[in-house]
C-alpha cells in the first residue's frame, strides 16, 4: 500500500465501530506473529549459521525468499536460509507458529489446537511432531565431568 492511501486508511480508524475494530485487529494479528517468528529465526540462526550440506562457516547474503534471508555457501555454492536443515524447514503458515506453540505448551489436543489456530487437523499433527523434534535433538549425548554424592 502506498503512503497516501495508508494515511487515508489510518485516519479513518477512529471512525470504525467495535466489530470493525475487532475485525481489523484479527486481520493484523497473524502479520505480527510472522514478524516475531522471522525475528526469532534470525536471532537463533545467526549465532550458529553454517551450510547445511558441507558445514562451512563461510557464506554471503544471497537475496530473500518468503521473508527469510538466503545465504550462499562459499565452499560448495549451495543456497540456504536459517531454517534449512532444521525440523521447521519447508513448513508453511509461519504467522501461526507462535499461536500453535502456545497450544502445545498448554497441552491442548491436536483437534482443539487446530481449531483454535485455524489450520487443518493434519497440519496441526505434522506441526506438533516437527516442533517436538527440536528439543529431542538438543540434548547432550554424553555427560562428562566429576559427580559428587552426599549421604
Amino acid at each position: 500500500m502506498r503512503a497516501p492511501h495508508f494515511k487515508k486508511w489510518f485516519a479513518r480508524l477512529p471512525s470504525l465501530n467495535l466489530p470493525q475494530r475487532l475485525q481489523t485487529l484479527a486481520a493484523l494479528h497473524p502479520a505480527a506473529g510472522l514478524d516475531q517468528v522471522i525475528a526469532l529465526i534470525g536471532q537463533i540462526g545467526g549465532a550458529m549459521r553454517r551450510c547445511p550440506s558441507c558445514a562451512c562457516e563461510r557464506y554471503y547474503r544471497h537475496g530473500q525468499a518468503n521473508g527469510l534471508q538466503r545465504y550462499r555457501c562459499r565452499a560448495c555454492g549451495r543456497t540456504y536460509n536459517d531454517l534449512s536443515g532444521t525440523p521447521l524447514a519447508r513448513l508453511r503458515l509461519r504467522e501461526k507458529w507462535l499461536d500453535y506453540l502456545g497450544t502445545v505448551l498448554d497441552s491442548t489436543s491436536v483437534r482443539a489446537a487446530a481449531k483454535e489456530v485455524g489450520v487443518h487437523r493434519n497440519t496441526a499433527f505434522r506441526w506438533r511432531h516437527r516442533f517436538l523434534k527440536g528439543p529431542q535433538q538438543d540434548q547432550p549425548q554424553r555427560l562428562g565431568g566429576i559427580a559428587e554424592a552426599d549421604e
